[in-house]
C-alpha cells in the first residue's frame, strides 16, 4: 500500500509541473518543461521506492497581513484614491507548493513549485496569483571543478514603492551557469554567466521590461586558514526592447552596458565572526543621453558576529548603482546599511529584528523619461520589523511580525509612511 501511495503522490507532483508550464509564454514553456523533465528524470528513477517527504516533501502556508498603507499611496495624492481616503486593508495569501530533491553520487538536484492567491479585504482589484517554479543542479566534476546550474520562473505583483496602487503583474526569468575550479591548493579560478528577463503584462507598463545578460570572471588566493582574497570582473549588458516615446516625438533607448572591477575578500576575522566584501571601479555606459553615465566606486561590505550559540548579529553597508527591477529607468545610486539581529530565546523560539535605511539618489536620468512617475531625485527609505518566530516541532513553523517603512522624497506627490503586521504559518511535511 505504501508503494502505491508512492506512485500516486509522485505522478500528481509531475501534474502540478504540467500545470505551471502551460500558464507560462511559450519559449518559457520549453525552458520549463527541458529543466522540470530532466530534473524529474533523475527523481523518477527511484520515486517509487522512495519514502514519502524525504525526496518529495509537500508544503502548504496561510499568512495575512494588516497594513495602514497597503497600496503605498503617496501623502500628497490627491484624494480620493480608488475611491476612498482610508487604505487600510487586510490581505490574505494561501500558498502551496513542493520541493524535491535528490543526490546521484556527489550530484546534487533540487527543484521547488509552488502556487500562491493573495486577496484583499477591501482592494478585490488587486487580487492576484503568484507562480513559482525554480530547479538547480550542484555538479562536481572531478575533485577540483565544481559549480551550480539552474533556472527560475516568477509570476508576482510588481512592489507599490514606485507605482503606488498600480497593479503591475510582472514575470520575472533567470538562467545561470557558474564554476569554481581548484587549479592548486592555494589558487581558484571562478565564472558565471546569467540571463535576466522581465516582463509586464501590462500594457501600459511594457516599457519597463528588460533584458539582462552579466558575464563574471575572477580568480581568489585561498589562505591556509580557508579565507579567500581575489578580484571580480563583471560585464553586464542590459536591452529594454521597447523604446520609449519622448513629448517631442523621439523615442529613447534605456539600454545599457556596466563594466566593473571588483576586489573581494570573505574572511574569518574570529571563530565567531566573519568579514565579507566587494569593492571597486564600475563605468555604465547608455545608449541614449550621454548625461546617463556613471564611472566610480561602488562597494559592498558585510560583517557576521555569533558571541554566543544564541545570539547573532550582521552588519552590512553599501553604495552601489542598482538596476531598479520596477523601473524603466537604468540605475539608481544606491547608499545604505542594515542590521539584522537574532536571539534564539528557545530552541523552538527566535526573536528577530531588522534595520534598513536606503538613500536612493535618480539624479541623472529621472528628469527624462520618469518625470511621470512618483520619482523623486532624492528618495530615502527607511524599514523597521521585529519578528517571532516560533517552531513548535520539525516542519511546522509559525511567524508573527510588526513592521513600519517610510519614504521621504522630493518628488511633488510626497512619500508615505505605513505601519503594519503579518502572521503567518507554513507546514512541510517531511525530512527536515
Amino acid at each position: 500500500m505504501k508503494h502505491q501511495f508512492m506512485e500516486v503522490t509522485f505522478t500528481r507532483t509531475i501534474q502540478s509541473i504540467t500545470c505551471i508550464a502551460i500558464c507560462l509564454s511559450p519559449l518559457v514553456q520549453l525552458r520549463t518543461l527541458i529543466s522540470a523533465g530532466a530534473l524529474l528524470l533523475f527523481f523518477g528513477s527511484s520515486a517509487s521506492a522512495a519514502v514519502f517527504g524525504e525526496l518529495i516533501r509537500p508544503y502548504g502556508s496561510y499568512g495575512f497581513t494588516a497594513d495602514d498603507n497597503i497600496l503605498r499611496i503617496r501623502d500628497k495624492m490627491p484624494l480620493p484614491v480608488l475611491g476612498t481616503s482610508n487604505f487600510f486593508d487586510i490581505s490574505h495569501r494561501f500558498t502551496g507548493g513542493v520541493l524535491l530533491g535528490k543526490e546521484i553520487g556527489r550530484q546534487q538536484f533540487s527543484a521547488n513549485l509552488s502556487w500562491s492567491h493573495t486577496q484583499f479585504d477591501k482592494f478585490s482589484q488587486i487580487n492576484n496569483n503568484l507562480k513559482n517554479f525554480s530547479g538547480s543542479w550542484h555538479w562536481f566534476l572531478g575533485n577540483r571543478l565544481e559549480g551550480n546550474m539552474g533556472v527560475s520562473y516568477v509570476q508576482s505583483l510588481a512592489p507599490f514603492l514606485f507605482q503606488p496602487g498600480a497593479k503591475n503583474v510582472r514575470t520575472e526569468q533567470t538562467e545561470f551557469i557558474n564554476a569554481n575550479w581548484s587549479i592548486h591548493p592555494r589558487w581558484r579560478l571562478n565564472g558565471t554567466y546569467t540571463h535576466y528577463e522581465l516582463n509586464s503584462n501590462s500594457p501600459a507598463l511594457r516599457f519597463l521590461n528588460r533584458i539582462e545578460d552579466r558575464f563574471e570572471g575572477g580568480v581568489d588566493f585561498v589562505t591556509s586558514g580557508k579565507n579567500t582574497i581575489g578580484v571580480l570582473f563583471r560585464d553586464t549588458i542590459g536591452d529594454f526592447p521597447v523604446l520609449v516615446q519622448s513629448a517631442d516625438g523621439s523615442f529613447t533607448d534605456n539600454s545599457y552596458n556596466q563594466k566593473e572591477a571588483l576586489a573581494k575578500i570573505n574572511w574569518a576575522v574570529s571563530a565567531k565572526s566573519n568579514l565579507f566584501g566587494t569593492g571597486g571601479w564600475v563605468e555604465r555606459t547608455n545608449a541614449s543621453f550621454t548625461a546617463r553615465n556613471f564611472s566610480g566606486f561602488n562597494a559592498r561590505l558585510a560583517y557576521s558576529w555569533q558571541p554566543t550559540s544564541k545570539i547573532g548579529l550582521s552588519i552590512t553597508g553599501w553604495r552601489e548603482t542598482a538596476s531598479m527591477q520596477m523601473l524603466t529607468a537604468n540605475f539608481s545610486l544606491n547608499t545604505g546599511g542594515s542590521v539584522t539581529s537574532h536571539w534564539d530565546i528557545t530552541r523552538k523560539v527566535r526573536l528577530q529584528g531588522d534595520l534598513l535605511y536606503q538613500d536612493m539618489k535618480f539624479n541623472t536620468f529621472s528628469i527624462f523619461t520618469d518625470s511621470f512617475l512618483p520619482i523623486g531625485t532624492q528618495n530615502t527609505f527607511r524599514n523597521a520589523t521585529v519578528k517571532l518566530i516560533y517552531t513548535p516541532y520539525p516542519g511546522l513553523q509559525f511567524m508573527a511580525s510588526a513592521y513600519h517603512n517610510d519614504l521621504k522624497t522630493n518628488n511633488s506627490l510626497g512619500g508615505f509612511n505605513a505601519n503594519g503586521v503579518n502572521v503567518n504559518l507554513q507546514y512541510t511535511y517531511g525530512k527536515q
